[in-house]
């Protein structure tokens, strides 16, 4: 009966994504036909004057999750590794229990945190006219995914058995040398699954990005410019989504946002999961 249940669940589950994918190509189908591949160069946005381009939002996506990972994954894994084997055992729950309660937190109270606290700390201590801007995203969204690979860095580190732990410690190695060439090799596939399912969290956050980001549809100037007031994919379909009329052309190119992020999500959470199965072949 159990193994009924969750195969009816995995086909459930299939036939949403299948209808959701459907539903964003149907309505996203007028704006490729109109505009093509062409918009992905540009990065004009201005629905009143039928300019439509993808540039703008795809960048800004891009460095928000960018940033996000490059503070989110060493900071997890470090904070993995010292829960896992430096904590004693209270303390180690204790932690893994404030993760867990990071991550249950609302992202919009998240996005009210960074409006109160971060934007002007941002303004004051870089002297910016406004604390709006890619960074801001980035630092907001590296705490909302850090609980992520956080705790699965930890079950990674867990699941090493005590025989390779021994084996490591009777060759020699110091503690260092263990988790250099022992500890993080073997928990790596573990580590990866997490960080793929992060940057999909990241990718598809709206409300916290939305108050944070600025919303100004252009490219940064240069493209590198994180202490520019930006867009992404999420917060435009956020912030525009009440203001167009279903099936207009505004409407089909927000839709063709959403098949950009579902495709690009739904590819990152098919590939953690295909590497945490070939992993427990593996084992």
């Amino acid at each position: 009966m159990l193994n009924l249940w969750m195969r009816a669940s995995a086909w459930i589950s299939l036939v949403v994504v299948i209808l959701l994918l459907g539903f964003l190509v149907q309505q996203s189908w007028p704006y490729w036909q109109q505009y093509g591949l062409g918009s992905f160069f540009s990065g004009d946005w201005y629905p009143y004057e039928s300019l439509f381009g993808l540039a703008a939002a795809i960048i800004g996506s891009f460095w928000a999750a960018l940033i996000a990972l490059a503070i989110a994954i060493p900071t997890g894994i470090a904070a993995a590794v010292m829960s896992t084997e430096i904590l004693s055992r209270p303390w180690r729950s204790l932690s893994r229990s404030g993760m867990e309660l990071l991550a249950g937190i609302p992202s919009v109270v998240y996005g009210l945190l960074g409006l109160w606290i971060l934007l002007p700390f941002l303004q004051s201590s870089l002297h910016l006219l406004t604390g709006h801007n890619l960074l801001a995203a980035g630092l907001l969204l590296s705490v909302m995914v850090l609980p992520t690979i956080m705790v699965m860095a930890q079950d990674a580190l867990s699941e090493v058995s005590a025989g390779q732990r021994d084996a490591a410690a009777s060759l020699g190695m110091g503690w260092s040398e263990r988790l250099w060439r022992v500890l993080l090799p073997q928990a790596w596939p573990g580590i990866r699954s997490g960080i793929l399912l992060a940057l999909g969290r990241a990718l598809g956050e709206t409300m916290a990005v939305m108050l944070v980001v600025g919303s100004m549809d252009h490219i940064p100037e240069p493209f590198y410019n994180l202490l520019s007031p930006a867009q992404t994919l999420t917060s435009r379909i956020g912030r525009e989504i009440g203001e167009s009329a279903f099936g207009s052309m505004h409407f089909s190119a927000l839709m063709a946002c959403g098949l950009l992020l579902a495709s690009v999500t739904i590819t990152i959470s098919l590939l953690a999961h295909l590497r945490t199965e070939d992993n427990i072949r593996e084992t």
